[in-house]
């Protein structure tokens, strides 16, 4: 017989996600600690999830277009309010500014600090709106690519000035696709550029986004209360760990 609480048949639930490991990756054998968090809060409530990767631009148009039940994983920005619904927390992304030693970046305090500055930023990523601003407004320039690695790999060769990235994800990074010589080179200023909370979005048009919001909520806040979601956030590399070769500099 089935359970009252769960459907007879489970719905199988389609999301739209980027590559960002070790958060998320469709690299087999590796750890995936954002999907697995989804995985498992869904689950609780009846619900399968399937996961499709995209370059992160396109997973969040995908969705837009009505093509996937639910975008992982974003900012709750003021703009995308206005057309999704915004689940609880995931988990807190804190991003840092990457340098070049032999171009030591200044102990910046404002975006203005940064003037005629290089910035490498990813294309399909949330960035501050100071910092977009200023780059509108040619205070700083933007230079846009594709990849975390490729912006990683310029910064290595001193083809630009700075990279904004989250501690976990770059030290991931650089020791698989990068030499301890090379990593060497990079230090990071530890004012953080932003701070801020992970995200489903679902969209409001959509007649079930409602409904699966709320068994997402309720999943998250299970296996929080039963020791699940704190498994799986110990099996994250430490930046303590992660972060020998790469100095943190005031």
């Amino acid at each position: 017989m089935c359970l009252l609480a769960m459907p007879c048949q489970a719905k199988t639930l389609s999301i739209a996600i980027g590559e960002y490991p070790p958060y998320s990756t469709r690299a087999k054998g590796e750890f995936n600690f954002v999907p697995a968090v989804i995985r498992a809060a869904f689950q609780t409530q009846g619900y399968r999830v399937k996961f499709s990767y995209f370059p992160w631009g396109r997973s969040f148009v995908e969705v837009q277009k009505g093509h996937f039940d639910v975008a992982a994983y974003w900012f709750c920005t003021e703009e995308k309010q206005q057309e999704f619904y915004c689940s609880e927390a995931l988990y807190t992304e804190t991003t840092y500014l990457f340098y070049n030693t032999k171009n030591p970046l200044v102990d910046w305090q404002n975006i203005d600090d940064l003037a005629g500055k290089l910035i490498g930023v990813t294309t399909g990523y949330s960035y501050t709106k100071e910092l977009l601003a200023a780059g509108k407004e040619s205070k700083l320039t933007l230079d846009w690519a594709n990849t975390d690695k490729q912006n990683l790999a310029r910064l290595i060769k001193g083809r630009i000035d700075a990279f904004p990235m989250s501690l976990i994800p770059a030290n991931y990074m650089l020791k698989k696709e990068f030499s301890k010589r090379q990593r060497k080179r990079l230090a990071y200023r530890k004012k953080p550029l932003r701070s801020d909370t992970t995200h489903l979005l679902l969209k409001k048009d959509r007649e079930a986004s409602s409904q699966y919001l709320n068994a997402f909520n309720k999943g998250l806040a299970e296996i929080k209360r039963n020791g699940v979601f704190d498994k799986l956030v110990s099996q994250l590399p430490s930046n303590s760990k992660q972060s020998t070769d790469i100095q943190g500099m005031n």
